[in-house]
């Protein structure tokens, strides 16, 4: 019987190598590449304010303006929507004067000056963003104050007599804007814009203004939010 247990033992030790030789191999779990971080593109969400400066003309009027500005935009995807109101004073400004002759009777002159005092804009605004980038156009109503002065001198051998008149008039009309528009930083931004504000015939010199300006805005959103690049 002992003889027996040892060659039952003999065989099964013998045979472990052969068994532990036969199981597969152990590899290493599969390596998988670690997930891509998300981009980053700037959200143009949000409301903002701000100021600006330029130039304007209509007709042989010119002038500079200033002012400031508040707003709201909504991104989805790269359309960016909203809405802007602006108010600047302005120096746009013209001037006319003319002699009159009355042949042996007197010689008199007429002045006149036409004053843009300040012009308001209400306009809707759409655009496409390339991430910092904005392009957008403009369209809305426009309001502006207008003050005239004019003045007449009479010279005659009765002697000179004078005359001067005052009037002012705030004007309605629409206006179209384009503009483009950068994220310096988070939550500031710089542009430039031209607008072209139609008063129709009610108005002096010519019925249209145009307006070139540079401002910055400091919008109250959230930054850059992950997600795809437009």
């Amino acid at each position: 019987m002992g003889t027996h247990r040892f060659i039952l033992l003999a065989a099964a030790l013998v045979t472990m190598p052969v068994v532990a030789a036969a199981q597969p191999a152990a590899y290493p779990p599969p390596a998988y590449p670690a997930p891509a971080m998300p981009g980053w593109y700037y959200n143009w969400t949000g409301f903002y304010v701000g100021g600006h400066l330029g130039g304007g003309w209509a007709g042989s009027a010119s002038g500079f303006l200033g002012g400031g500005q508040a707003g709201f935009n909504f991104q989805n995807g790269p359309w960016v929507v909203g809405a802007e109101w602006q108010m600047s004073a302005t120096s746009i400004k013209d001037s006319t004067s003319a002699n009159v002759v009355f042949p042996g009777f007197a010689v008199g002159s007429v002045t006149a000056e036409a004053r843009l005092d300040w012009i308001s804009t209400l306009a809707a605004r759409i655009g496409w963003a390339f991430d910092r980038s904005l392009v957008y156009g403009k369209v809305g109503g426009a309001w502006t104050h207008v003050s005239v002065d004019a003045s007449a001198t009479v010279t005659s051998f009765a002697g000179v007599l004078g005359a001067s008149v005052a009037a002012d008039k705030t004007l309605s009309g629409w206006m179209l804007g384009i503009g483009y528009e950068y994220a310096l930083w988070d939550n500031l931004t710089a542009k430039i814009e031209y607008d072209m504000m139609d008063f129709g015939q009610d108005f002096i010199a010519d019925n249209k203004v145009h307006v070139l300006k540079v401002g910055a805005n400091y919008r109250f959103g959230y930054g850059p939010t992950p997600g795809v690049r437009y």
